[in-house]
């Protein structure tokens, strides 16, 4: 199968593009001006760039512009048709081809796993002004029970909504029209919930798949921003300490008693961050005189 059944389309005033990656469809779509930014939502049940996303989305396509992807595997994107679906190469070469669109250097930013992609991306491909990750498995990544969860298969909403409950700090119930969103692939394709208990099976081999090896680690020379939980039960902080310790020149922004859904629970901090993030390496770029 190569492309997903009744995606849903994207708000107005987005313009869609498809790139061929593999014979894959890949889809994102793009709005705004300025300073390119591409954002990669994480791994999970029902994800879609939007679902990730969705509260940062009107601020940053105001003042940039901005990319936003489903990688291959969800939302309006195509599907793999032989295993592994949990294929870090094959969302790199989906990264690899937006950037390739673009008439300047883009800027990473990456949700979960998406920030785990984005540095790979950034250690690899020439032109990155930079990256960000917000609540990454970067590197000694550790599989909690609050993750192994999350990355089951739902069997209903109910279920789903469960294993969302501990992504807050405070692990409040998700709004049902939150839970309804995420479970809609599951309720309109029912071979999505196969394709997706076969992507995240081995949580441990998933992730230390999309962890940067020291090598790729080492070979990022672009501006980098770690942004964490310290409530993150997916993800935890001590992964982000790991990870600072080894490129301490990275800023890092901790968010106290957030948990690992960063982009909803601290939406306009997250703004601020990005805001100051993208300007100083804007400030980087001008002519020195």
């Amino acid at each position: 199968m190569t492309s997903s059944t009744q995606a849903p389309r994207f708000p107005e005033g987005w313009t869609r593009h498809t790139d061929r990656v593999a014979g894959i469809d890949a889809v994102s779509w793009s709005r705004g001006a300025g300073r390119p930014l591409i954002l990669l939502h994480g791994i999970g049940p029902g994800t879609v760039g939007a679902a990730n996303f969705e509260p940062l989305l009107a601020t940053l396509s105001a003042a940039h512009e901005v990319h936003l992807l489903d990688l291959i595997g969800f939302g309006a994107s195509g599907r793999k048709q032989a295993t592994p679906f949990f294929d870090v190469e094959l969302w790199s070469a989906q990264i690899e081809a937006i950037t390739m669109r673009l008439d300047a250097p883009a800027v990473l930013i990456g949700n979960s796993v998406g920030g785990a992609l984005a540095l790979r991306a950034a250690a690899r491909l020439p032109g990155i002004a930079g990256a960000v990750a917000i609540g990454s498995p970067l590197c000694d990544p550790v599989v909690t029970p609050e993750l192994r969860g999350f990355w089951s298969a739902p069997a209903d909403a109910a279920q789903l909504a469960a294993a969302m409950q501990p992504m807050t700090g405070a692990a409040r119930p998700p709004a049902e029209e939150r839970v309804a969103a995420r479970y809609a692939e599951f309720a309109r394709d029912p071979s999505y919930r196969a394709y997706f208990a076969s992507m995240t099976e081995d949580a441990a081999v998933a992730l230390n798949t999309a962890a940067l090896d020291p090598a790729l680690i080492d070979a990022i020379r672009c501006p980098l921003l770690v942004v964490h939980g310290t409530a993150d039960r997916a993800c935890p902080l001590d992964i982000a300490l790991s990870f600072i310790r080894r490129r301490p020149d990275a800023d890092l922004t901790i968010f106290g008693d957030c948990g690992h859904n960063v982009t909803w629970e601290r939406t306009t901090d997250l703004l601020a961050a990005l805001d100051a993030f993208v300007h100083r390496i804007q400030k980087t770029e001008e002519p020195k005189t």
